[in-house]
């Protein structure tokens, strides 16, 4: 069977919050290197962009438009009364089994304040990505990228490259000005990169997307860099996949990915999925997060559809999460049978991704905190969402209140490291955390006991027992029919079934007059700030996605039913939309993390005969495979149920070799679909029509 359930991992606290300080806000750079993991802080971020915006608008224009743009004071955030005192050095800490945590790195705060005499501010506040590098003569450097404060002064030097070769001295590599590096009109380098022996560098806006930059010696700094993306251009992400460099690319009538082998003069770059993904409307402009897993490079976008795409290395793709769609190349539906966002708006990011021991982990932000305030948000929304998934196409949710913190809205760093998977947060309020999951083993112990009147996504808790592995749901009319494979606990167990109601609230949002008053008005300020130089930097930052077709937002989830059997019959209503999870109870009264989530109404036609033969003909499968399905469809028209699976058994363990990992699991996943289907067919819980047709 295809290992699809949550692995038995447990996340505890890594650190104190923020490393002791309340002013770091997120920790916004994770690598495992040479032994130990480093992570980057970003500092003050909510009371550094609230004094941004408060500064850049002229006095005339704030008690205006002024009170749309300028976050309001929040006081959950401890902000100092003047600009000039905001703590903004940037941290690198690193952490060791044997030492644990200590600072290796501040910025120095040494930048000349303009129009301040005597007053400086941090060289970096933030260090945005680390990445190791093989320099030219095989010795092997930690690149890191720092952000400067720009968005607080405008006349400043250009941001910083950190380079270090032990973990524990960093310098900034030359940019002196009238250089390459030390001219450029930028906030920030972003995301880094060795391909092909050279380093590539991402640089931007702070919020914004920006150009490539490559450089063969990127120790030597200044004019050892050079961009090498077109004009106009505006690139939010990359990752080497499949022998190509693959840019994630901003762009007005959706997001792009392109691909290049960095070869030629200029390098060309070739699309591979444009237009948004042909979603035709009101489609992601960026994608936020790229990484490769399986041998297939997954891509996570940014609002209003917060979908998930996956690219194989023929550069055909896959819908993941998000609406189904018509495409050049047909009809898309997502394979996990999951809408954009996790089933929710909120979750306006997929953050990052970072696969850890055979699993990917796929983390949000969510946008439910800085609307807490509105009654329609219930705050069962609050915090992050953390899912993983074996296969693409199944995922389970580790948590989905980023571990009981409020106010920690977004997962903004990832890293696999031989200890464990590590998860950094962001909080513009208070401190980050910093969690660690870990295989169940002793420090399970630590954890509190399992609240069992609770969701299992909403505690932290020490659930020690296997979860149930690949739910699935069956829409019958008005009833729902969820099945799953039995825990590997046996007998004795029992499962207890989750239901969330998930509501559209876009007619309440569309029909606040706070919210039509402020659209309005932030439509004029995108058109003004380009006029007026002080705002200028804004027109970059400030983005208006726009209101989805629907606004799905979470209710609490319930339990809805308690059985022994690995079937569950529910009539949930046709209200809106539900969402449902299991949770295994043993014997001896462990609990188990939740299963993967499946929704209704349904976005994916089931698998049936018909649609499996049809992805083995275009994966050009033997013919004897091909001849064996159609056997067992013959078996099953026959009522022959035990022979149908026997001849799907056979085929699951036939040796096929496809050269991307993927392709294997998902021939195994839809073979396991439609043996489950099978089944139910034998107990009498399913009509064999629905296994015959794709209708």
């Amino acid at each position: 069977m295809t290992s699809s359930a949550p692995a038995r991992m447990l996340f505890q606290q890594a650190a104190p919050p923020g490393f002791g300080d309340p002013q770091n806000s997120w920790a916004w750079a994770m690598l495992w290197w040479q032994d130990a993991l480093y992570v980057g802080t970003h500092r003050a971020w909510y009371c550094a962009q609230r004094t941004a915006f408060t500064s850049a608008v002229p006095e005339f224009l704030k008690k205006t438009i002024g009170r749309y743009i300028i976050p309001p004071p929040d006081p959950a955030a401890d902000c100092p009364d003047s600009v000039l005192d905001l703590p903004m050095q940037a941290e690198i800490w690193r952490w060791t089994p044997t030492d644990g945590w200590e600072r290796v790195y501040q910025s120095p705060q040494d930048v000349p304040i303009p129009g301040h005499p005597g007053r400086f501010v941090a060289r970096e506040v933030g260090y945005r990505y680390m990445t190791a590098f093989t320099e030219s003569d095989g010795s092997e450097a930690m690149y890191v990228s720092g952000v400067n404060a720009r968005y607080l002064y405008r006349d400043l030097p250009a941001p910083c490259l950190l380079r270090t070769v032990d973990g524990r001295h960093f310098e900034p590599i030359p940019h002196d000005r009238g250089t390459f590096l030390g001219d450029l009109d930028t906030y920030t380098f972003r995301s880094i990169f060795d391909y092909k022996g050279r380093l590539f560098v991402l640089t931007g806006h702070m919020h914004g997307s920006g150009v490539l930059l490559e450089s063969a010696n990127p120790a030597a700094g200044n004019n050892a860099f050079r961009q090498v993306s077109p004009p106009g251009m505006k690139i939010f992400e990359m990752v080497p996949f499949n022998g190509y460099l693959y840019l994630g690319v901003h762009a007005q009538d959706g997001y792009a990915i392109v691909r290049t082998d960095a070869s030629g003069d200029p390098y060309t770059f070739v699309p591979v999925v444009t237009q948004g993904g042909y979603l035709p409307a009101k489609p992601s402009l960026r994608p936020i997060s790229m990484h490769v897993f399986q041998g297939c490079l997954y891509a996570g976008m940014d609002r209003p559809q917060t979908e998930i795409i996956r690219i194989h290395p023929d550069d055909t793709w896959d819908l993941v999460i998000g609406m189904p769609r018509e495409t050049p190349t047909g009809w898309k539906t997502p394979i996990s049978g999951i809408d954009a966002g996790f089933n929710t708006w909120l979750n306006g990011h997929i953050w990052r991704m970072q696969e850890h021991e055979g699993r990917l982990y796929v983390g949000t932000m969510n946008m439910s905190v800085a609307l807490r305030k509105s009654p329609r948000i219930h705050p069962t929304n609050f915090g992050f969402d953390l899912y993983e998934t074996g296969d693409g196409w199944h995922f389970a949710p580790i948590t989905a209140n980023g571990f009981g913190n409020d106010l920690d809205y977004g997962v903004r760093s990832l890293a696999s490291t031989p200890h464990g998977l590590f998860v950094g947060s962001a909080n513009n309020w208070r401190a980050f955390h910093v969690w660690h999951g870990s295989p169940i083993l002793g420090p399970a112990a630590a954890l509190p006991a399992v609240n069992p009147d609770q969701p299992p996504t909403h505690q932290l808790a020490a659930f020690t027992a296997p979860p149930p592995e690949r739910l699935a749901l069956e829409q019958l009319d008005d009833r729902v029919l969820l099945s799953w494979d039995p825990s590997a606990d046996g007998p004795g167990t029992r499962y207890h079934v989750w239901r969330a109601l998930v509501r559209d609230e876009r007619t309440f949002f569309q029909g606040r007059p706070w919210f039509r008053q402020a659209t309005r008005i932030l439509r004029v300020i995108r058109r003004l700030l380009p006029t007026l130089r002080r705002l200028r930097p804004l027109a970059r930052e400030v983005y208006l996605p726009p209101l989805p077709e629907k606004v799905w937002m979470f209710q609490p989830y319930e339990r809805v039913g308690v059985t022994t059997e690995t079937t569950f019959l529910d009539a949930p209503g046709a209200e809106d939309r539900h969402v449902y999870y299991v949770q295994a109870e043993s014997a001896e009264g462990a609990y188990s993390l939740a299963s993967n989530v499946v929704a209704v109404p349904l976005l994916t036609p089931a698998t049936t005969f018909e649609s499996l033969l049809d992805w083995a003909r275009r994966a050009e499968m033997p013919a004897s495979t091909l001849t064996q399905l159609s056997t067992a469809e013959e078996q099953c028209r026959r009522a022959d149920w035990l022979a149908t699976l026997e001849t799907l058994a056979a085929l699951r363990q036939t040796d096929v070799d496809f050269s991307v990992p993927q392709y294997l699991l998902d021939w195994h996943v839809q073979l396991d679909q439609l043996s489950r289907r099978v089944q139910l067919c034998r107990h009498g819980l399913l009509s064999p029509n629905h296994l015959l047709s794709t209708g």
